[in-house]
């Protein structure tokens, strides 16, 4: 009797649990839903297509007895994947090759799992401290449309939207720490990232409750450093983000869990040369145009050197200089969210024990691209990592302009205009190969249009001749071009832009790229519609002639061009021959990034910021 009071008293929570999940779920796209609900009618009655699983029907204590009558040691499935089996397999599975066999576990080991199991019982899980109570809604009175600066220190700014579309009790929160030192050379990026896998992994005790109760965090690194994202019900959120900021300022190595991330990682490292073609152009394109990115290999190299001192040692250093550029968009109040900064400062840098020091202005971190210059095509040939690959791949990136207004939306109609028929000549007519799209460009605010094309059938300086044609071929279609097709395309991006966020997530996924790029223009949507609806089909064309087309006086082209196995005497000669008129090939990703000049940034220190 007293188990199963027990067990209705936890079925109650996991109820309240459920339903608010329900209620407070987030839109998701359309085709998503369409998926989840048509999997829903396969397997429950109509009545509950909607709800599905989401919500418990009722308490069953006879169905929760007969589910756990069935966990038992010979009703266990185990699943082990290993290199020590090779050769020790029997069976191939049909669609990737797979060697594996299947045994049933002996009787004998069965038994030895029984007789050494804990004597502990198994037990109801501790009260859950995430789970929310507070479901109301704040009366913020200043309801602003685009985020504004609150509060700016020595140690960190902060950048505050209220919800005003959602009407949720719920609360997205981005951190940036902006460390210089994480990203001066490959080791230190290796180190930090090793630091932000190993706080997740110290977090993974909490990871659980925090999901349940509909709360989700990630620390990760990026450019400048590394960042702390959290999304979900505003009312237990400064309990989790209090547990995540404790354990970065009371972080410890363990040298367990580093020996652990640290396999990972060089495993993750090792498989880098599996990645298919396209992503290893993609790859290549972002080492040449970006300032201060390290390779893969020399970054592989650093790890294989790193032991767990090397960590603790760094760490100090890396967090004496560092600055916290702050979102917080939602159900808080701008009080309430000054609070919760002012707090952080004072863990991580007003506090006896703080090791975070305030970063001076003059150095901030700024991400620059390298800029190409016009006239001239750069092609960078490499062999695919994996010689056993096939594949070629060619990344065909025409450099445009530094953020502006009008470019912006030229470039985003030709785009869309340009889109499919560069699908159906290349994909469907020539046949090229499976991955053949054209899609925009944006690198810290230097924007541009891409080709990429991966395929067996032409090498990838045959591939680069393609795109040249295609381009050939739209010009023509581009000004024979209708009027009543040209404003047909321009209202469609319209629609693009007019369509309304879905959730908290991806209204702050678009402040917050403007406020860690610097640009801050969060009217951008507004303000390009404006434009558009000014447009003329004239103005499209000039663009198209000036920047984009063969030949074009301001053209400037970066051709990343990756050679499958099928075509390495074609690699070969490319890399003999004299590059063609109007061309440069790059030997040395390092010396071209050197010897270029650079877009300014947008990105400002704590006080160069324009608002």
């Amino acid at each position: 009797m007293l188990i199963n009071c027990v067990t209705f008293f936890w079925t109650v929570k996991l109820l309240a649990i459920c339903e608010t999940g329900f209620h407070y779920r987030d839109k998701s796209p359309p085709s998503n839903y369409v998926v989840n609900i048509s999997s829903n009618m396969q397997i429950f009655p109509p009545e509950d297509w909607l709800i599905a699983s989401s919500v418990p029907s009722k308490f069953s204590p006879d169905a929760i007895q007969k589910v756990l009558n069935e966990l038992t040691t010979e009703n266990v499935r185990i699943f082990w994947e290993s290199k020590l089996f090779e050769g020790h397999t029997d069976l191939t599975e049909p669609w990737y090759g797979t060697s594996y066999c299947v045994e049933a576990v002996p009787p004998s080991i069965m038994q030895k799992w029984v007789e050494n199991a804990p004597n502990e019982d198994l037990h109801l899980p501790k009260p859950n401290i995430f789970i929310p109570t507070d479901l109301s809604l704040k009366n913020v009175e200043e309801k602003t449309s685009f985020p504004c600066m609150l509060r700016k220190t020595l140690f960190s700014r902060l950048w505050y939207k209220p919800d005003t579309m959602f009407f949720t009790p719920k609360v997205f929160i981005k951190m940036d720490f902006h460390c210089p030192l994480s990203n001066s050379s490959p080791e230190s990026s290796v180190l930090t990232d090793v630091f932000t896998r190993l706080l997740m992994d110290y977090l993974n005790d909490y990871a659980y409750d925090a999901e349940v109760a509909g709360l989700y965090y990630a620390v990760r690194p990026n450019d400048t450093g590394f960042q702390v994202t959290m999304v979900g019900y505003n009312d237990k959120m400064r309990t989790l983000l209090d547990t995540v900021i404790g354990k970065i300022a009371d972080f410890e190595v363990k040298i367990d869990r580093f020996s652990v991330i640290k396999e990972t990682m060089t495993k993750g490292y090792e498989n880098f040369k599996f990645r298919q073609p396209y992503q290893q152009a993609m790859y290549n394109c972002t080492l040449i145009l970006e300032e201060q990115t390290w390779p893969w290999d020399e970054e592989l190299a650093a790890l294989s050197n790193l032991e767990a001192r090397n960590l603790e040692d760094f760490l100090p250093r890396m967090l004496a200089k560092t600055f916290i550029e702050c979102y917080f968009a939602g159900n808080i109040e701008p009080s309430e969210a000054e609070s919760v900064v002012q707090h952080i400062e004072g863990i991580l840098f007003n506090s006896s024990t703080s090791v975070c020091k305030s970063l001076p202005p003059s150095q901030h971190l700024t991400k620059r691209i390298v800029k190409l210059e016009r006239g001239l095509r750069y092609y960078y040939p490499a062999m695919c990592l994996n010689q056993q690959d096939e594949n070629s791949s060619l990344l065909h990136y025409i450099q445009i302009h530094q953020d502006d207004l009008k470019q912006n939306v030229l470039l985003q109609l030709l785009a869309v205009v340009a889109k499919q028929p560069a699908f159906h000549q290349l994909r469907s007519v020539e046949q090229l190969g499976y991955i053949a799209l054209l899609r925009q460009r944006n690198d810290s605010g230097v924007r541009g249009l891409q080709f990429i094309i991966q395929s067996t059938v032409k090498d990838p300086s045959n591939l680069d001749a393609r795109v040249e044609a295609f381009l050939k071929m739209f010009e023509v279609t581009l000004h024979e071009m209708p009027d009543a097709e040209f404003k047909s395309n321009v209202n469609a991006l319209i629609d693009m832009k007019r369509e309304k966020y879905k959730n908290i997530r991806e209204e702050s996924a678009f402040f917050w790229g403007e406020i860690s790029q610097g640009t801050l223009k969060f009217d951008r949507k507004e303000t390009e519609i404006a434009a558009l609806e000014e447009l003329k089909k004239e103005e499209l064309i000039e663009f198209f002639d000036n920047h984009v087309k063969v030949g074009a006086p301001e053209k400037k082209i970066l051709s990343i061009q990756i050679y499958g196995g099928l075509h390495s005497s074609e690699y070969e000669k490319i890399i003999h021959d004299a590059p063609p008129p109007h061309s440069h090939r790059i030997t040395d990703i390092f010396s071209f990034r050197r010897s270029r000049p650079l877009y300014g940034s947008f990105r400002g220190g704590a006080g160069q910021m324009k608002l």
